[in-house]
This record gives C-alpha cells, structure tokens and sequence, in this order.
C-alpha cells in the first residue's frame, strides 16, 4: 500500500497546551515533514502537569494519530520489565532470587540458559543481563519469529544462546543484546510461574492507571485503541508505503511492548517524583548505574552509563534519563531529568527516522525548559542525518571496503553461480536457500538470493561476486528497504573435490558494538 503525503496533517491536544502551542505544533509538523515520519504522539511532565498532542497520521489516509494511539515501543520496554525485577527482588518473596541480582541465570533456567563458555553459564547474573555485560554480542539476525511453522518462544531464543558466539569475557565491557533480555524475561517467567505482561501490569501499570499498555500483542488489538500502522518513504515515488505489522512476540522483555503516549506520561512522572508503586529503594535501584556505555561525550551529550533498562547520562549540566525503541517501522524516544522533574516521550511510526524526529522534539522542549540560549543548543538533526545514512545509507564501492586487496581484473570464480544454490544451515543463525538471480541494476550479471522471512525481522541474503570464491553478502529488508541495509564479507568454502561445502559469513556492523564473528553456513544438499 502506497499513499502520499497529505498536503496538511491534523494536530490533537489533551490538557491544557503548556509548551505544546500551536507555534510548537508548526514546529513538530516541519520536523515530521523533514524526516517522512506520517504521525507521531508526544507526552510532556513538567512538575505536576501533564501534556499529550498527536501530530499527522496513526494509519494514512485519514486516521488521526492521538495521545490515546497505540504504537509499538521497542526496546522502551526494558525499562519496565527491569523496574518489575527490581519491585520483585525488593518484596523478597520468592526465595529462588533470594539472592537479589547476584542471582545466577542459570539457576533459574538451568537447562535453558548454556553458553559457549562453561564458565559464563555458570556465573551470569541477572545484573549482568540486564546491564549488558554478559560478553554476548547482539545476534539480532539470529533471532527467529517462526521454527518449522511454529510461532518462535522466549524460550526457544533462549536456548539457542549455546549457539551464538560470546564476543567477550563476561562484565569486561558493554554489549548491547536483545537477545539475552529475552533469555531474562523467560528466566523471570519461570521463576515467578507468571507472565511479564501479568507481572507489569501488577506492579506497575495497574497502580499507575496505565489501561492501554501491554507485552502482548493479542490483547492489545483487543484494546478499545487502534494500534498505529508502519511506513516507510519511498524517494523515488515521493509516497508512503505501509509496511505490514508482524507479531515480535518473541522479543518479550527486549521489545515487545505497545502502549500510548498517555499512558507513558504516567510512568515518567512516577519516575520523576519517586511515587508509588516502586518504592524508594526500586526508585533508587533503578536509576545506579551498572555499567559504563561510552567512555567518550558524543552527539551532545556525557559520556553514558547504563543502568536498570536506562541510560543515564548528563546534558547541559543535568542529569538525563533516557532509552530508545526501534523496529522496522516504528520509532520511541523518552527522556526525564530528574532534578527538574522534566521528560517526554515520543512515538512514531517509521523506522529510525521517527527516533530522530522524537529526538529532535523532545531536545526543543528540554533546551526551553532549561532556558538554554540558541547558539548552545546541539543540532540532533545533522548527528540523525551522519548515523541513519551511516547505518542504513547505500554505499558505495563496497567490495573495495570490504575485500581492498582482491586483485584487479578480479578472478572469475573456480565455482558455477548454480552449484551455489541450494540450502545452507547453521545451529545459530538458523537455514536457508539460495537461488539465482538476475542483478537488478546489471541485467549481464547474476546473483544469489535468499529470502529470511522466517527470521524475526525477515530479511533477505543478497550475494555479489567479488573474485574467486569471495562475495559481498548484502542484509536487506525488502518489506522496509530503509530499515535494514548491511554488508558483510563472505566467501565459498570448498572441499577436496571442489564442490561447495558451505559459506562463510564475517559479520561487521554499521551500528557499533563487539563483533558477532563468523558464521559457517554448511550446505546441506551436496
């Protein structure tokens, strides 16, 4: 479904306008045009008050995108599952976490949780889970949303974890992982014999009044709110495309929430005034820093620490609170600054252009908030602009990045394009199939395919020669080709006789973080 832009976006406000006034509403409006992002819901706590807006569109054409929209929020969710930890460790009633967040994983879920290192089985914690210092790199195109037909578990990801190379030694340094806040949600679930949705709404959601917010996709559609539709901008036909919403189920505790910008506003003022339901010490638990995230002050902001599903940081002199939630079409952003008892959240409903949009948002309301003169206020927009084309840009020449020293004229494969077809399969990265065909762009040329629809985020191997047995294995997401744009060195492993035996892929990243390694796909029909 491709629709155009509207020539003009509705705007919706609840409470009083504060700092959301019309001139802010052109602002938002300008900010949404210039990153293609059709709607986004915004909440602001300032102190005691409480103000909530929506801007352009939930769902083209005409749907309007309000405080009370239903949006998916991401990795947002973090936060709320480790604050229902910590309430949980708090109340001391469950004698298998006794011993708080020293409490090892596997002792939990001990015949689930298994690393490749014995040593790391036996010693991770909740703490070191949650903080993002197990050693255990990020994985994301590892995870799967369906095994042989069937809806892909927690617990199915996280037995896959003795798969899955360990980058480093644990609590050495900060390694983002969804994927082991999945293995956490599975192991709180199975110590508590309750689901996170149930958890969270017991802790948190109920006391707070937050109706429409949930860790199950099921029971929010059954919500009295519509859930906010995915795009993506398509340049060259200058129109919106819907991108079709999928069931991350499987994320759980690393991503799977949905709820609205109202009911946000009720979790960042418990946050901001240190009320009920967490106590005192939850409120104090949740905010110490764990881990250190940078160690260098970047894109206007301290270095970063990070603690319970937070990232703490310092701007301007203040300290900041924030986390950020992204998926293939969808966008969150939340900030609070507790001594001035200030934050936002903003929703949105493309990939990676609605974080930049939020973020540009939000930054506006926090530098009016601390009065901070023009000329010192950073420019979010041009460090959005460097990072989405750095990690999703196409780029080129990339088989001299990658391969500098392949020879020139390049040497012609020992190998015919159609003995690489066929399927390929590792434990941890999961099976596939690889097919020719024509390159898009270079009709004389010939490519090897393979679709990943199975995978969480349904991706597509996109293999080009380079020379001899080396190819560039391009990552694509075809439902959302702004999402996903990677490129990783492979090459053509043979065996005595020559014939293809597998495929070697060296993961890079254009996100940062510890490397994932190599990964051998071995082909399965010789």
């Amino acid at each position: 479904m491709a629709t155009t832009a509207p020539e003009t976006a509705p705007s919706s406000q609840t409470s009083t306008n504060g700092p959301l006034t019309d001139t802010f509403s052109e602002y938002v409006h300008r900010i949404m045009n210039k990153w293609k992002v059709p709607g986004m819901s915004l909440a602001v706590v300032d102190g005691e008050d409480t103000y909530a807006a929506g801007y352009g569109y939930a769902t083209l054409p005409d749907t309007p995108a309000t405080p009370d929209t239903l949006w998916l929020g991401g990795s947002t969710a973090k936060a709320h599952v480790a604050a229902a930890l910590a309430i949980i460790i708090d109340d001391k009633k469950f004698p298998s976490l006794s011993n708080g967040w020293a409490t090892t994983m596997s002792s939990l879920i001990a015949n689930d949780f298994i690393l490749q290192d014995e040593w790391a089985t036996d010693h991770i914690t909740l703490e070191d889970v949650i903080c993002h210092r197990t050693g255990l790199p990020r994985h994301d195109k590892a995870s799967s949303g369906t095994i042989n037909g069937q809806k892909t578990s927690p617990k199915d990801i996280t037995r896959n974890l003795r798969n899955l190379r360990l980058a480093s030694e644990p609590r050495v340094s900060f390694s983002y992982c969804n994927t082991m806040y999945v293995a956490l949600g599975y192991a709180i679930e199975t110590a508590t014999g309750r689901t996170l949705d149930d958890l969270c709404r017991e802790k948190i959601w109920g006391p707070l009044g937050m109706t429409s917010t949930y860790l199950d996709a099921d029971n929010a559609e059954k919500s009295a709110h519509k859930v906010a539709s995915g795009y993506y901008w398509d340049k060259a036909a200058e129109k919106y495309c819907q991108v079709p919403r999928v069931d991350v189920g499987e994320l759980g505790a690393a991503g799977a929430i949905i709820s609205t910008a109202s009911d946000y506003a009720k979790w960042i003022k418990c946050l901001l005034h240190r009320a009920e339901p967490l106590s005192p010490a939850v409120h104090k638990d949740i905010k110490a820093p764990r881990m250190i995230g940078t160690t260098e002050p970047m894109a206007g902001v301290d270095i970063s620490l990070y603690a319970l599903g937070w990232v703490r940081t310092m701007y301007q002199g203040h300290v900041l609170y924030t986390h950020a939630g992204g998926l293939d079409a969808a966008g969150a952003q939340i900030f609070w600054l507790p001594d001035v008892r200030f934050g936002a959240v903003a929703f949105a409903n493309t990939a990676m252009t609605s974080n930049a949009a939020g973020e540009e948002v939000i930054f506006r309301l926090i530098d009016e908030k601390l009065g901070i003169p023009d000329s010192q206020r950073f420019d979010f927009g041009t460090k959005w602009t460097f990072m989405i084309e750095h990690m999703t840009g196409d780029v080129k020449d990339t088989k001299r990045r990658l391969f500098p020293d392949h020879p020139e004229p390049p040497e012609p494969s020992s190998i015919k394009t159609s003995e690489l077809t066929g399927t390929y399969h590792d434990a941890g990265y999961g099976g596939f199939s690889l097919r020719e065909e024509t390159h898009p762009e270079n009709l004389d040329e010939t490519i090897l395919v393979a679709d990943r629809d199975n995978m969480t985020w349904r991706y597509q191997f996109q293999l080009h020669h380079v020379s001899g047995n080396d190819w560039v294995v391009y990552v694509k997401t075809p439902r959302n080709p702004t999402f996903m744009n990677e490129f990783h060195p492979g090459k053509v492993l043979t065996g005595a006789r020559g014939e293809v035996v597998g495929l070697e892929i060296k993961w890079t990243s254009r996100m940062g973080g510890a490397s994932e390694g190599t990964t051998i796909f071995e082909k399965t029909n010789m």
